[in-house]
């Protein structure tokens, strides 16, 4: 994929290259470019003709079929409770339809900027210039769109086993672990579109999941996590990004660069007050099996208590609590919980020392001072009124 990405950006970057030679030395380089020229000139007069004078006509047919997709998907979207494939097949397609409008609307947009021909050439130039790194989200939708895609196909070709797929659910551990029965259909692994439905609609009967497809709003949701995770550096509008997906973090929280959140539930994902995590750590939410006969889906909320410190590299598995004050080292793999003012580490971690609680009592104690003060407050405007 990087590979691709790279020789396309090369591509685009030559082309853009040579426009912009041509416009600003034709006519020192001599005869010999003419053909470019004469191919560069075409092409103007093309694109002008496509993308600059159908703008109008192209914007309106395309919020025409926005809103006609709208009312399919809406009306797929009820649909789902009743009829789960059938509701998610046409939900999908639709989702499918606002990504390629999406696509296009951008490349439209673009041509027709660039092709008007009551602007300044040099505006075209800076036009060109900063619009360059929206090449990566592009990319980013079209990765997205192709994942969707590929996925509704598999939903199509799996309609029929969705409905033979039994389960059966096991509490272990505060983790939730959905065993699931393919005896009586033709799956053969656990990565499935069908069980996926039939997780989608466990989830929801269980309370942790609306009815939509959780995959489909895990892959939307992975833009705005790639944006947090590599773009956003300070804390504060990353966790504002983190909230917008589903995580609940409390006050005065630190998410390092680089720390990966579980996309399919991020939900399930707690940050108590004055709690932080280190560069490039994960928080898994959901894992699978599938060995032999065995295939399970298994599930769990993570909470990190307050004022725990969780270092670097560090990956934490579903249904694990990092108690109040709790430290954990670098690089430990924590798939059991962490006792409060307890400092751990290693694969899997294990408990390295007790810490002295009383390392936090002057921030505990400006908190409940703060607390309490905003308690007077409230009873005194109670009394008033």
């Amino acid at each position: 994929m990087k590979k691709k990405t790279s020789l396309v950006l090369i591509i685009i970057t030559i082309f853009i290259s040579l426009i912009i030679i041509d416009i600003l030395f034709y006519e020192v380089i001599g005869s010999w470019w003419n053909g470019i020229h004469n191919f560069f000139l075409f092409a103007g007069e093309a694109f002008t003709f496509i993308f600059y004078y159908n703008l109008p006509t192209f914007f309106f047919w395309n919020l025409i079929i926005f809103l006609l997709l709208f009312v399919i998907g809406f009306i797929g979207y009820h649909k789902i409770k009743k009829r789960r494939v059938a509701g998610m097949i046409i939900s999908i397609m639709c989702i499918i339809g606002w990504f390629i409008q999406f696509e296009i609307s951008v490349i439209w947009g673009f041509f027709g900027l660039v092709s008007n021909p009551y602007w300044p050439i040099q505006w075209k130039i800076i036009l060109i210039n900063v619009s360059i790194p929206l090449i990566f989200v592009f990319l980013l939708f079209l990765s997205t769109l192709c994942d969707i895609i590929s996925f509704w196909i598999d939903i199509i070709k799996e309609r029929h086993e969705y409905s033979r797929l039994s389960y059966r659910i096991e509490i272990k551990n505060n983790k939730k672990i959905i065993h699931i029965n393919t005896n009586a259909t033709h799956i053969n692994t656990i990565w499935s579109a069908a069980i996926y439905l039939l997780i989608d609609e466990i989830l929801q009967k269980e309370g942790d999941s609306k009815p939509f497809s959780q995959f489909i709003r895990s892959t939307v949701k992975n833009i705005f996590f790639q944006i947090a995770t590599n773009f956003n550096f300070w804390p504060g509008f990353k966790n504002m990004i983190f909230k917008f997906v589903g995580v609940k973090i409390g006050r005065d929280c630190v998410i390092s660069q680089y720390t990966k959140v579980d996309a399919l539930l991020p939900n399930l994902i707690t940050f108590e007050d004055h709690s932080a995590i280190g560069i490039s750590s994960s928080l898994i939410t959901h894992t699978f099996r599938d060995r032999g006969n065995l295939r399970a889906f298994i599930y769990g909320p993570i909470r990190i208590c307050k004022y725990a410190r969780i270092a670097s590299n560090v990956t934490i598995t579903p249904g694990v609590t990092i108690g109040e004050g709790a430290v954990v080292a670098s690089g430990a793999l924590v798939n059991k919980d962490v006792p409060p003012y307890t400092m751990v580490g290693g694969v899997p971690a294990k408990i390295i020392k007790k810490i002295d609680p009383k390392t936090y009592h002057s921030r505990i104690e400006k908190e409940n001072i703060s607390r309490k003060k905003k308690l007077r407050l409230l009873n005194q405007e109670v009394d008033y009124n």
